[in-house]
């Protein structure tokens, strides 16, 4: 009679299959869930998905508790708020900067800088098309800010070179994100650092800008730009032929702020394009180009105490400061995501 019991082989057979099951379930799964969120993030409060409700309802201007307190059906689009970072702590924090700023070097205290005229400033932030996390982070956060200025009016927008391969669903991906918030400008040229995308930006934003705006910045999506105390410091400055930022001693102002007064940028929207020139570090050439043509009538103005490297990384002490104020205008080098909890817990979940 034929026994019932499975034999070893069969039985072998069986546990491996169980194994490879296992082994899928277990190291396949996150890897296709953080692919997924690159979607997510694209499809979030989407207008352009018909018949699509969306699974939680939101405001127009960001609920501040999806960052403090975190809906835990988010969190896999905002890894941010996952609780404590063992890499990053909070940022160190003091009432007033270790140094003193440009305004307080020729006496004027922070608090009397509300007696100027506000300011309309556009802040150009240079990114590259697959941060798509890191800049719905940033969207989110310059929003909140937008609604916490008080007279001045502080406009951005993402800038983006041509991808050097733009796949047909890249292409796809930032249509639907600048379709949902409208807030890309991709520059007429192929995405680089140093060999060009600073002069297509300052043409690009010449021509944007028109009259609205009393100054014109380049930043970089690593940097939190504290909108109202920029605004506030630029407000006794002239409005005409300033060049302001970290100074370097040869002239130029580092790349995490560059600010421009609109008829500067115009002046080189102006000129014709020379590779020689806007060839090499894209702060350099700037601060080249502006000694070559409008030295003679070019305002300078060095910020070097309120634009400053996250304290916590001691590795850039050229523009590293040992602590944040609230005075503080940038904090650069926030080169992960969870690193700008800290920036979250200073600036923007105190005012919302």
């Amino acid at each position: 009679m034929a026994s019932c019991r499975p034999s070893i082989l069969t039985i072998v057979i069986i546990s491996i299959i169980f194994l490879i099951i296992f082994y899928l379930e277990y190291t396949l799964t996150p890897q296709i869930a953080l692919t997924s969120n690159e979607n997510n993030i694209l499809e979030s409060n989407s207008t352009t998905i018909p018949k699509q409700k969306p699974k939680q309802t939101s405001s127009p201007t960001p609920n501040p508790t999806q960052i403090t307190k975190p809906n835990p059906k988010l969190k896999s689009k905002n890894p941010i708020l996952k609780g404590n970072n063992n890499k990053y702590g909070p940022i160190p924090f003091r009432e007033k900067m270790e140094c003193d700023s440009y305004h307080e070097k020729k006496g004027i205290s922070f608090k009397q800088l509300w007696n100027w005229s506000p300011v309309h400033i556009f802040i150009g932030i240079w990114t590259v098309a697959d941060k798509f996390e890191i800049r719905n982070l940033i969207r989110t956060l310059n929003k909140m800010q937008q609604t916490n200025l008080i007279g001045d009016k502080v406009d951005f927008k993402f800038i983006l070179g041509v991808p050097p391969e733009y796949t047909p669903e890249l292409k796809s991906q930032l249509t639907l994100e600048n379709k949902t918030y409208g807030d890309l400008i991709m520059l007429d040229n192929i995405e680089n650092m140093n060999h060009g995308k600073a002069y297509y930006y300052w043409k690009w934003v010449a021509g944007y800008s028109d009259m609205q705006y009393d100054y014109v910045v380049k930043t970089d999506d690593d940097a939190f730009v504290h909108f109202q105390n920029l605004a506030l410091n630029l407000r006794p400055l002239p409005r005409k032929h300033l060049f302001y930022g970290y100074e370097d001693p040869h002239l130029y102002v580092y790349g995490r702020l560059e600010v421009l007064s609109i008829d500067q940028a115009r002046v080189i929207a102006a000129s014709s394009f020379n590779q020689t020139e806007w060839d090499g570090p894209e702060d350099h050439c700037l601060g080249g180009w502006l000694l070559n043509h409008v030295n003679s009538t070019l305002i300078r103005v060095s910020e070097n105490c309120l634009i400053f490297n996250d304290p916590r990384n001691k590795k850039y002490r050229f523009t590293w400061r040992p602590w944040a104020s609230p005075n503080s205008i940038v904090i650069h080098r926030l080169k992960e995501i969870p690193a700008w909890k800290g920036v979250i817990d200073l600036y923007i979940s105190k005012n919302h």
